[in-house]
């Protein structure tokens, strides 16, 4: 009975059967977890970068400080960067495709959600939402596009609103990275050998997602018990400029002394769109479980290959020491 009673707290008080369809997969909605109920989700990525195997492993914890206002802290787990970067950095293979990498730490992104706005209707709702970001990474990210979640540390904010009818939901998210810059030792090509110290900035990048979720099943609930099937369709875009370095005493991409790295695009700034078909399944109200491909849609990202596969597992607890009585 206790069991049940969890459960159906927790179904309430995230209204999943309106809610559903915008747990969107890759990206987030304007809408909180309620206060007292933990989320604790598993996400991975993988991709063929020619003969080579990347992934990224993730485990965020979130949890509803207020109704309005949520945290969250995701520590990530790549293969993706060795802890310096490349020899002969940026002028020898730059990106390193197909070499072999260990699975490193990355770090933490931490991310506040704040939910300002809520207007209700039947079957129904609009909200907006303010997000901050803040991520603290130790790799050697040697690649023009700046990712707080596992590539540069930095700070970012941005702007989210979602709307919803009856089985159909739509959010649209917009924001800036501001990555930090990094420092550290471009190895020489012969061990032994001291390396050349090298700074590069990174530039800030514009980031956009508009997000499609809809509800094919149950088209009306009996139980709580039900399981949801929910299918999505997300549009994820960047627009960042190119990196400068300083390796040594000679200057890349800098008005102060110029060696042009524009052969390299991976160095360049671009505009790009990703298109995330993926199906999602709610289990007991409490359990996600979903997939996602990732394709170019406009452009390309060059920080990883096609198709990119995408898992995720979560789970919320509640942790209310209060439940009412049904």
């Amino acid at each position: 009975m206790r069991n049940l009673l969890c459960h159906i707290v927790i179904l309430l008080s995230l209204s999943l059967p309106v809610r559903a369809q915008e747990l969107y997969p890759m990206t987030e909605s304007a809408s909180n977890i309620p206060k007292g109920v933990l989320g604790v989700r598993y996400f991975s990525e993988t991709y063929n970068e020619v003969d080579r195997i990347r992934n990224l492993f993730a485990i965020r914890v979130m949890y509803s400080l207020t109704p309005k206002l949520t945290i969250e802290a995701t520590p990530t787990i790549s293969n993706h960067h060795n802890k310096q970067l490349p020899p002969e950095f940026p002028t020898h293979n730059t990106p390193q495709i197909g070499v072999t990498h260990p699975y490193l730490f990355n770090g933490v992104d931490f991310y506040v959600k704040y939910r300002f706005l809520t207007i209700d209707g039947e079957n129904s709702h609009f909200r907006a939402a303010l997000y901050g970001e803040y991520s603290v990474l130790k790799v050697a990210h040697d690649e023009a596009d700046p990712t707080l979640l596992d590539d540069n540390s930095g700070v970012g904010a941005g702007l989210i609103t979602t709307y919803l009818k009856n089985h159909f939901a739509v959010s649209f998210t917009g924001g800036i990275i501001m990555p930090f810059k990094y420092t550290g030792d471009v190895p020489d090509q012969l061990q032994g050998l001291p390396g050349t110290p090298a700074t590069i900035t990174y530039g800030n990048a514009y980031n956009y997602s508009l997000s499609f979720g809809y509800l094919l099943f149950p088209k009306s609930y009996s139980s709580y018990n039900q399981t949801n099937w929910n299918i999505y369709l997300e549009f994820i875009g960047k627009d960042y400029q190119a990196l400068q370095m300083q390796v040594g005493n000679i200057y890349y991409n800098s008005p102060k002394y110029s060696i042009n790295t524009q052969g390299n695009k991976a160095l360049q700034g671009i505009q790009y769109l990703e298109v995330y078909p993926g199906i999602q399944s709610i289990i007991r109200s409490d359990l996600r479980v979903e997939f996602s491909l990732g394709f170019p849609a406009i452009n390309r990202s060059y920080v990883h290959f096609y198709p990119v596969y995408n898992i995720g597992v979560q789970r919320y607890f509640n942790f209310l020491k209060k439940r009412k009585r049904f």
